[in-house]
C-alpha cells in the first residue's frame, strides 16, 4: 500500500474551532492524519481536542519528516497533513506538492485564515498597503543576514507596511528578547540605525483567548512581555483612514505613528 491522495489543511487561528465542515468531513474520512509540529504553532490543546473530536489518532510530524516526505512515502490510503493557519505560507508546503507530482499521488489543498491575512483586521491598516512580508532567522555567528532589514527598508521606501514572521525554536516563536537583539545586531550590520526607534505593532496570539496587541519602537520592543505566537508589524506612516481605523480598535499609544518622521529612512539598501 501507498499513499494514494494528500490533502494539506488549513486549521485557520483558533484550534478546532476554526476547521470547516469540509475539512472536518476529510479528517474523518482519512487512513492517517499528521500535523506539522514544524512550520507553525498551533493551540496547546489541538491535537488532543481533534482526537476526541473525529476519534482517530493524529501523528506530530518533525522537521525531518516534514522535508523527508516520510508521512507520505510510509503512508497509504488517504493522508491528510494539517497545517496552523494557511497551509500554503511555506515553501515547505510547495515542496510536498512537487514531491506528489513527481510520484502521481493526487492532492488537494484546503486554505484557511493566516496571520498575514488577519493583519489588517487587527490593527486598522490597509491591506493594500503591505508590501513583502519578512521572516526573521535566529543569527549565528557565520549567520547575520540583512536581506530582513533590507526588506523593511525597501518596504517603507515604497511607503508599505512591513509584516514580520519570527523564526521559530523548540515550537516556538523566539523570545522577543532575543529577537530585540538579532534586529540590534542587524541594524549595528547594515549602519540603518534610522530604524531604531521606528514604531511597530506586535500581534500576540492572535484568535487565541488572550490576544494582545503592543505597541512599542524596535527599540524598545525587548521590554515587553509577549507570549508565542506573535509576529510584529512595522508601518509606513498609517494615513488618516487607518489612523481612525486603529482608533475605532482601541490600539494603545497610536500617536508615535503620527509623531514618527517617516523622512528619516535609509536610502541605500547595502
Amino acid at each position: 500500500m501507498s499513499t494514494e491522495n494528500l490533502n494539506i489543511i488549513g486549521s485557520g487561528l483558533r484550534g478546532i474551532g476554526s476547521l470547516t465542515i469540509i475539512e472536518m468531513d476529510i479528517l474523518s474520512r482519512s487512513d492517517h492524519i499528521f500535523i506539522d509540529d514544524y512550520t507553525s504553532i498551533f493551540p496547546e490543546s489541538f491535537r488532543e481536542d481533534l482526537e476526541k473530536s473525529i476519534s482517530k489518532p493524529i501523528i506530530l510530524l518533525k522537521r525531518e519528516d516534514v522535508e523527508s516526505f516520510s508521512f507520505i512515502k510510509e503512508g497509504s490510503g488517504t493522508v491528510s497533513l494539517i497545517v496552523s493557519g494557511d497551509p500554503m505560507t511555506s515553501t515547505t508546503h510547495f515542496s510536498i506538492i512537487s514531491y506528489c507530482k513527481i510520484n502521481n499521488i493526487k492532492w488537494r489543498i484546503f486554505e484557511n485564515a493566516s496571520i498575514t491575512g488577519a493583519v489588517a483586521g487587527r490593527t486598522g491598516l490597509s491591506s493594500y498597503r503591505t508590501g513583502i512580508t519578512v521572516s526573521l532567522p535566529e543569527i549565528y555567528e557565520n549567520f547575520i543576514p540583512v536581506s530582513p532589514l533590507q526588506n523593511i527598508v525597501r518596504n517603507l521606501r515604497n511607503r508599505l507596511h512591513t509584516i514580520i514572521l519570527i523564526d521559530l525554536k523548540n515550537g516556538k516563536n523566539l523570545d522577543i528578547v532575543r529577537v530585540h537583539h538579532i534586529v540590534k545586531v542587524m541594524i549595528e550590520k547594515t549602519g540603518y540605525r534610522e530604524l531604531q526607534s521606528i514604531p511597530v505593532l506586535i500581534l500576540q496570539r492572535v484568535g487565541w483567548n488572550d490576544e494582545h496587541i503592543f505597541t512599542s519602537t524596535l527599540d524598545e520592543m525587548g521590554n515587553r512581555k509577549v507570549e508565542s505566537p506573535y509576529c510584529l508589524v512595522v508601518p509606513f506612516r498609517p494615513d488618516s483612514n487607518e489612523i481612525e481605523n486603529m482608533k475605532s480598535l482601541n490600539l494603545e499609544e497610536i500617536s508615535i505613528f503620527e509623531k514618527f518622521n517617516y523622512e528619516k529612512i535609509p536610502e541605500k539598501l547595502d
